[in-house]
């Protein structure tokens, strides 16, 4: 502890000895780094951001919806679609012919615009530029894009299922007048009409016959009999699969009547929370942490300087 008190003091009268050195360095420090924070050195930058939620996505496999979003934001179509609309390389004074001209024109894309999760499952969109309104009109581009990459992914989607579903009427509808053709058949040619209800029926006919005298109507009844008792397993199983098919086709049809409507829809797939607006003043530089850093490192360092000197002196003594 006295040796840390020492050392204190010790530069505490150092401090003391140089004050004028200290304070005519901390002066033109102030100066320099005030300047060259200025905007004649440095172009000040404007910040404009939006926070957003997902909307209308599907998510594939385990992904959340916002993990989805954040992937489509970070692909090339919707930096491209940026850089291409503001012109960036112009915008950067950037000239992509030449060598890493486009790593130049991307890195500095990744400087000044970023896409992130809060932690709210939100996606925090931010951009820098030196003019307010375009870095506004970027937030709303970067969302506009995002909005048309989401739909045409979702309709690429929609119009594949949409044909499976096509596929899928059209072969349940081939069944269906595959198994209708056997059914006429066994109407036409041996009366069936309804399985159940005609047993019963003819079954009571039957039996009353049986204790009357009209003969003919037995006659008749006993053939339809007949016909049930050789066609009637045949008729009941074709209708069963028939309603079975149809039952399939109906379910189909609403499921391709729903794909078709999301397919026509017309949907946004960002809910907006904040933002964007103009920004009003800079966000970059900030001259006074500028200036506070250079101080404190030009300080630190005569310091350094200063006790060296010192050292050097009471050896030499």
């Amino acid at each position: 502890m006295q040796e840390y008190t020492q050392s204190i003091t010790y530069f505490i009268k150092l401090i003391i000895k140089w004050k004028k050195q200290f304070i005519i360095v901390t002066i033109a420090t102030t100066l320099i780094s005030a300047l060259f924070s200025s905007k004649w050195f440095i172009k000040p930058k404007y910040k404009s951001f939006a926070i957003v939620y997902p909307a209308n996505l599907n998510p594939y496999s385990s992904e959340s919806k916002s993990e989805q979003m954040m992937q489509l934001f970070e692909s090339a179509d919707i930096q491209n679609s940026v850089i291409k609309k503001f012109d960036l390389a112009k915008h950067y004074d950037i000239d992509t012919t030449k060598a890493a001209g486009m790593s130049q024109l991307m890195n500095e894309y990744e400087s000044n615009i970023s896409v992130s999760r809060t932690d709210y499952e939100s996606i925090l969109i931010k951009v820098l530029d030196t003019d307010p309104k375009i870095a506004c009109d970027m937030v709303k581009e970067i969302i506009n894009s995002f909005n048309e990459k989401a739909k045409t992914l979702q309709r690429e989607k929609s119009k594949e299922l949409l044909e499976v579903r096509r596929k899928q009427l059209s072969d349940r509808k081939k069944e269906l007048d595959s198994v209708n053709v056997l059914i006429q058949n066994l109407r036409t040619n041996y009366g069936l009409l309804d399985y159940g209800s005609q047993v019963k029926e003819f079954t009571k006919g039957y039996i009353k016959s049986m204790t009357s005298s009209g003969k003919s109507n037995f006659k008749e009844i006993d053939q339809m009999i007949g016909n049930l008792q050789q066609k009637g397993g045949e008729f009941y199983t074709l209708t069963r699969v028939y309603d079975g098919i149809l039952n399939s086709y109906n379910e189909t049809k609403v499921e391709y009547d729903n794909t078709l409507t999301d397919l026509n829809k017309e949907l946004t797939y960002v809910n907006k929370v904040t933002g964007p607006n103009i920004a009003d003043k800079k966000s970059y530089p900030i001259r006074w942490l500028i200036v506070l850093i250079s101080l404190l490192s030009v300080n630190i360092l005569v310091l350094v300087i200063i006790v060296f000197q010192d050292r050097k002196i009471t050896l030499i003594d």
